[in-house]
């Protein structure tokens, strides 16, 4: 475990808005900053960050902390990495994040497979020169791939005596049981051969650009599939990889755009036309861990799937699921040309698929043109299925010129009307879904006025525990005075919080004369890990409270003034349903009606 010294000293010399911003856009509001937050599905800035405190807080998730925080559950790593990938972002050296860095325990399982398929990747990219490799080499000439882009995409060739590469795979090292399980393996009676062989090589790696499997195509045709690729392995899962996406994650975050198409042979096909940013399906559907990648370029998605009918309606319902992920999106506009990017290339030049793919729409706008031109709708359930889809669009938009065109878009891709739709609208005015947290702000009043007295009575407990915890956070001797006067807190959150403050206090010497609040929540979080959450949640959220007043004594002792009533009242409470429950009372109805007259009684002096 890193020092606390060095945790802190990592934290100073960062800036908590360039490392969040290295990761996701990040807008400037005020003092503070803001952004969409990435640990939950959010389409309005939630995300706020405060320059002054280091720290972040989510207000819709409750996700919070500090600039290792913040690295530590975006990339999904544990703490001691997020301190170094905070420092290599900031661009602080200290010799300590190398000689404390505990020693990484290496699964020796995937280890192996690793060592077999980069041996096995290495072999396939050798064989691309022996003169067998003649009819690829031809192929890749032909698709005018270059020296330079096969190096770039480690292009191979697989011998056709498949039991050649397996025969160097255990020259290696490398037991039968390996070359399985990384998904090559073909029985045949002669023994076990290459599944891929004879194959021209594309090599599919994970986001850290590690080969994981391979993507092998055909050179004659021989009644199998044009492409096979590595089926599920210990190390290949296609739903959770992007073609390419290892090439671009810097310089898609870097030039703001990223497109997602179909194959790798469009991927290098728009890295010629000058569009270098570029990863791909590989045929499958877009899935959840495809978006979070997505998500993590921090940059404008461009939809460039095939232009045919299926082509399209997977774009629209790629747009979607990244809309949805607070994404910016725009769709390729092929305008019915149904040749893959590839093919455009190769007949007719660089410039001509450039503008092809510089041409975009708006994700309504490509919904609108399908629809007006493509699929023509047929019956009234399909046109008032469609029209209730573009209706909260519609209501989006402001009046005015971009209001009607749309409108009569919408009305020509439904074949209603302009004015039974605006009609439609009207009578739906008061219908309007309130806004993200309304209808909770609601709620919670009306359940207000409903609560019971011991509700009341929690509640009047937990803010005044809540406020003196505010106070611990920022004055030491906020800290002295629940040490001396209050001991423990009811709620076991505030009091799990309260430890955690003293604790990081003692760790800093009694002589601090302030208390950092970054610092804090990291060394919760180091020392916590993820137990600790709610607490750096809690935290996170008091750190940003505004409506305390300025800290005095006085303040201090009404908090204790209130924790001293409301806890006695919840003492005796328990303690009446405690001895009736145990049916430790003779005349139990009797002394419960004692204590409840006793309780009445604190409350009506209170007012309450």
């Amino acid at each position: 475990m890193y020092s606390q010294d060095l945790i802190d000293s990592v934290l100073k010399n960062s800036d908590i808005v360039s490392v969040i911003s290295s990761f996701i856009p990040v807008t400037k509001k005020g003092r503070s900053y803001v952004a969409l937050c990435p640990f939950h599905d959010d389409k309005n800035p939630s995300l706020s960050i405060s320059k002054e405190k280091q720290i972040f807080k989510c207000f819709v998730c409750g996700t919070g902390g500090n600039a290792i925080g913040f690295v530590e559950k975006y990339l999904k790593i544990p703490f001691m990495e997020a301190v170094r990938k905070v420092a290599e972002i900031s661009g602080y050296h200290d010799p300590r994040l190398t000689s404390e860095a505990p020693q990484i325990k290496v699964d020796e399982g995937r280890k192996r497979l690793l060592d077999c398929i980069n041996d096995l990747a290495a072999f396939y990219r050798y064989s691309l020169s022996i003169p067998e490799g003649e009819k690829a080499r031809e192929y890749l000439k032909k698709r005018n791939l270059d020296a330079q882009q096969q190096a770039k995409y480690q292009i191979g060739y697989a011998p056709l005596d498949g039991q050649t590469t397996i025969k160097f795979l255990q020259a290696k090292g490398h037991s039968l049981k390996a070359i399985d399980d990384i998904g090559i393996a073909l029985a045949k009676t002669e023994g076990t051969s290459d599944h891929n062989a004879g194959r021209l090589i594309f090599p599919l790696w994970d986001p850290k650009g590690q080969v994981v499997g391979f993507s092998a195509r055909q050179l004659e045709k021989d009644g199998t599939s044009k492409y096979i690729n590595t089926s599920e392995t210990p190390l290949f899962h296609k739903g959770s990889i992007l073609y390419n996406y290892h090439n671009v994650a810097v310089s898609a975050r870097r030039d703001g755009y990223c497109y997602l198409l179909e194959g790798f042979m469009d991927v290098m096909a728009l890295e010629k036309a000058g569009l270098p940013n570029a990863v791909a399906l590989m045929g499958t559907s877009l899935t959840p861990d495809q978006v979070n990648l997505l998500r993590r370029l921090g940059c404008e998605i461009r939809i460039g799937l095939d232009g045919d009918n299926p082509g399209q309606v997977a774009s629209m319902k790629a747009a979607t699921m990244l809309s949805k992920a607070g994404l910016p999106v725009r769709i390729v506009d092929y305008q019915g040309d149904l040749r893959d990017p590839d093919d455009i290339l190769q007949q007719e030049g660089s410039e001509a698929l450039k503008a092809r793919m510089e041409r975009l729409l708006d994700p309504i706008d490509f919904a609108l043109a399908y629809y007006t031109v493509t699929k023509r709708l047929e019956s009234s359930k399909e046109r008032q299925a469609l029209l209730e889809r573009f209706l909260p669009y519609l209501r989006s938009k402001p009046a005015g010129i971009e209001f009607e065109d749309t409108l009569v878009k919408v009305a020509e891709a439904t074949s209603y009307k302009p004015e039974a739709i605006r009609e439609l609208l009207r009578q739906n005015e008061g219908n309007i879904e309130p806004a993200e947290g309304e209808e909770k702000t609601l709620y919670r009043r009306k359940a207000g006025r409903g609560r019971s007295k011991e509700a009341y009575m929690l509640d009047r407990l937990y803010a005044a525990e809540r406020m003196l915890l505010f106070y611990m956070m920022h004055e030491p001797e906020a800290i002295e005075f629940y040490n001396q006067s209050v001991g423990n807190f009811h709620h076991s959150l505030y009091e799990e919080a309260a430890n955690y403050i003293i604790e990081y206090r003692q760790s800093k010497g009694q002589d601090t004369p302030d208390i950092d609040v970054s610092a804090l929540l990291g060394f919760v979080d180091g020392y916590g890990g993820e137990e600790a959450e709610p607490v750096e949640k809690a935290l996170s959220s008091l750190a940003f409270e505004k409506s305390y007043p300025p800290y005095d004594k006085e303040v201090l002792e009404s908090c204790l003034r209130t924790i001293k009533e409301e806890s006695d009242l919840a003492a005796d409470k328990m303690k009446a349903k405690r001895e009736v429950d145990q049916g430790s009372l003779h005349d139990g109805a009797a002394a419960n009606k004692e204590l409840a007259d006793k309780i009445r009684e604190k409350w009506n002096k209170k007012g309450a």
